[in-house]
C-alpha cells in the first residue's frame, strides 16, 4: 500500500479545553488516543509506512506511537514546532522526507474505506492528483463540484449553488506538485484548487461517509460510530 501522511498539527480550537494541553490525535477515543484508532485502520488496509506531520504538543505523539511498530509499520515525523504552518505548509515543510507518491490524510479524520479501489483509480489515471469525494445532500455543507465523475470546482466558503459532494480528506498524490509551491503557512486548499485549475484531478465517490472528530459534536458521533464497528 502507497506510504500515508497524516497532518495533525493544528490547535483545534473547537475541542477546547481538552486540547488545551495536548493535540487532537492524542484526545481519548473510548480509552485510546485517536491516532490509535487511525493507524489501526491503517494496518487492516495494509499500510507500511506512515510520515505523521506534528506541530504543537507533538512529542505526546511521538511518545505513543514511537516507530509504529505496535502497529506493524514504520512511523517517521516531520516537526512543524511551534509555528503554525497550516494543512498545505505542514505538507511541504515534510517534502524532503515524502516518496514519489503518497496519500494525504487529516488528523481528526476516521476514514472506513478500502483504500485499494483509491489507490488503483489514482495509479489507473495518471493524474497527479485523486480527490476522494462524498456526496452529500442539499441543506448539507458542500464544498465540492462534481460533474459526470469529473472535479469542476472545489470552494471552501461553500456559496457555488453547484456544489454537490464534500471533500472526504483522502487524497493519493504525486510529490513534484509541491515542488513550485513556496515554503511558508498555506492551506492544502491550494493545491487542490492550483490542480483542478489544470484539469489534472481525478475522482473518487466514496460509498461511506466519512467521520471526523474536530469538534464536540464529531467526536460524539465518531466515538459511537467507532464503538459500533467494534461489535461488528
Amino acid at each position: 500500500m502507497m506510504p500515508i501522511v497524516v497532518l495533525c498539527g493544528g490547535t483545534s480550537t473547537r475541542l477546547q479545553p481538552l486540547t488545551a494541553k495536548k493535540p487532537k490525535s492524542m484526545v481519548k477515543v473510548l480509552g485510546k488516543p485517536f491516532i490509535d484508532h487511525q493507524l489501526t485502520l491503517m494496518q487492516e488496509n495494509d499500510v507500511k509506512k506512515v510520515i505523521l506531520c506534528i506541530g504543537k504538543f507533538g512529542d505526546q505523539i511521538r511518545d505513543y506511537v514511537g516507530n509504529g511498530k505496535k502497529w506493524g509499520m514504520s512511523v517517521k515525523y516531520s516537526d512543524d514546532g511551534e509555528q503554525l504552518l497550516g494543512t498545505g505548509g505542514a505538507l511541504k515543510n515534510a517534502y524532503d522526507m515524502l516518496p514519489e507518491e503518497f496519500i494525504v490524510m487529516n488528523g481528526d479524520s476516521y476514514l472506513d474505506i478500502y483504500y485499494n479501489p483509491v489507490v488503483n483509480k489514482f495509479i489507473e489515471s495518471k493524474k497527479p492528483l485523486l480527490m476522494t469525494v462524498y456526496p452529500v445532500l442539499d441543506g448539507t455543507y458542500k464544498n465540492v463540484h462534481v460533474r459526470y465523475g469529473k472535479i469542476i470546482d472545489y470552494d471552501k466558503t461553500g456559496k457555488n449553488p453547484d456544489l454537490n459532494c464534500i471533500d472526504y480528506g483522502f487524497t493519493p498524490m504525486k510529490k513534484w506538485l509541491l515542488k513550485h509551491i513556496p515554503d511558508g503557512t498555506f492551506d492544502f486548499s491550494v493545491i487542490y484548487s492550483n490542480t483542478i485549475a489544470l484539469k489534472d484531478v481525478t475522482c473518487y465517490k466514496s460509498p461511506k461517509v466519512f467521520h471526523e472528530m474536530g469538534s464536540y459534536e464529531g467526536l460524539e458521533e465518531t466515538t459511537q460510530y467507532i464503538k459500533f464497528r467494534g461489535k461488528l
